[in-house]
């Protein structure tokens, strides 16, 4: 027999937390069931140290929803209104039992709006910072439809697959980032405290320098002196970029700039086209017109190029032209995928073939994630010995000849 931790709610609404024996989950989900117990989370028991911690986090006071937090929120809504549980009732509980601060008030808010009639979307849409477009317009047609539980099921799902790939990905960037940001620390200390050191002897010595050497010290010299004011500069631009991105067009050139580009470029399209075809297929398959889909997938899109060329789309599909040959026009879908919602559209399975363009998508990123940090590993650090290499040379071969003059 395994031993399951849960949270479930009675009928008279109170939470319990305790721990059930039963042969896997399903089985005891059912028991809860039978004595009137609605759970709203169930796993295996892992002891009393994390039944702490679980405790701790659930108490924990934060500002802003995590993805994590949201992932839970969707799926125990879900859960909860697939079990036949009022909307409101489902909020209540949520309110209670939701780890997240800032997700239990807006669980309480969202229950005071639906008792005076509103609809879940309608509640969800006074909380733009916490709930996309694509969210509650997923929402939206899922009441709709009378599919709610299918389309929260469905949006989990989504939000899950892209935390799991942002996770991935910040996994596979600690190691180039450190050793980018430990390259960049040994370079400072080169050019700010070593270098300086060595040319004060070369000063002394008065004698003629390398060319290699003169770079060197040229460049410590413009470091030390004016590297305080290359920085400001630097954080100047960067803050004027972040404000004037989007509205003075430098993002949507850079966005197509970067498509070009080796390995990231791949990346970027495949991630994207993933995005959309995940997007998409949710929102019709929950009810929502094409135009309309395609309008909130342009907002759920990251990179402006793409954007773009799916509200561009869009009036092209109202003209009458076919989904493919919409998105063709922009030039940054890949063919593959653009000939695979060209026979989902010939053959009424659109929305079949994009769920299959969303994981084989999903499957490609992952490894072509995989392989350019397995290429950038050995040349971040091809590019440091080089560069730390040239510094110590320059050096060493201007002691050696200022040895050389004086025998």
């Amino acid at each position: 027999m395994a031993r399951f931790r849960y949270r479930a709610v009675g009928n008279d609404g109170a939470v319990s937390e305790d721990v059930i024996e039963a042969p896997d989950r399903e089985t005891a989900i059912a028991q809860l069931r039978r004595t009137e117990r609605l759970p709203v989370e169930i796993g295996p028991d892992q002891g009393p140290a994390m039944a702490t911690r679980a405790a701790r986090r659930r108490n924990r006071r934060v500002g802003s929803a995590s993805r994590q937090a949201q992932v839970r929120f969707t799926r125990e809504l879900a859960t909860m209104i697939a079990a036949d549980v009022s909307v409101d009732r489902a909020l209540a509980v949520l309110g209670q039992t939701t780890a997240h601060a800032g997700l239990a008030t807006v669980a309480e808010k969202m229950r005071g709006r639906v008792r005076e009639g509103q609809g879940l979307a309608q509640a969800a849409a006074e909380h733009p910072d916490v709930f996309s477009s694509f969210y509650r317009a997923t929402l939206r047609a899922g009441e709709a439809g009378g599919r709610l539980a299918e389309a929260l099921g469905s949006l989990a799902r989504y939000q899950e697959r892209m935390g799991q790939l942002v996770s991935s990905v910040q996994s596979a960037l600690i190691y180039p980032t450190l050793l980018a940001l430990a390259a960049l620390v040994s370079l400072v200390v080169l050019l700010v405290y070593v270098v300086p050191q060595f040319d004060q002897l070369f000063r002394e010595a008065a004698a003629p320098l390398p060319w290699g050497t003169r770079a060197v010290v040229g460049v410590s010299r413009f470091v030390v002196d004016f590297g305080w004011i290359v920085l400001l500069v630097g954080l100047a631009v960067w803050l004027y970029l972040r404000a004037t991105w989007r509205r003075s067009g430098i993002g949507a050139r850079a966005d197509r700039a970067v498509l070009q580009w080796p390995f990231i470029g791949d990346v970027v399209r495949r991630l994207e086209t993933e995005r959309l075809a995940h997007t998409l297929g949710t929102l019709l398959r929950n009810g929502i017109l094409l135009p309309d889909a395609l309008a909130l997938a342009a907002d759920a899109a990251r990179s402006t190029a793409f954007s773009e060329t799916i509200r561009h789309s869009i009036e092209s599909v109202k003209s009458g032209s076919t989904l493919a040959a919409a998105l063709d026009r922009g030039g940054v879908f890949p063919d593959v995928a653009l000939e695979l919602v060209r026979v989902g559209e010939e053959g009424g399975r659109l929305v079949e073939m994009l769920d299959r363009l969303a994981v084989s998508n999903a499957a490609e990123v992952e490894t072509a994630i995989k392989r350019f940090v397995a290429i950038l590993e050995p040349s971040l650090i091809v590019v440091i010995g080089v560069v730390v290499g040239a510094i110590i040379l320059s050096l060493v071969s201007a002691i050696a000849g200022i040895n050389a003059l004086a025998f």
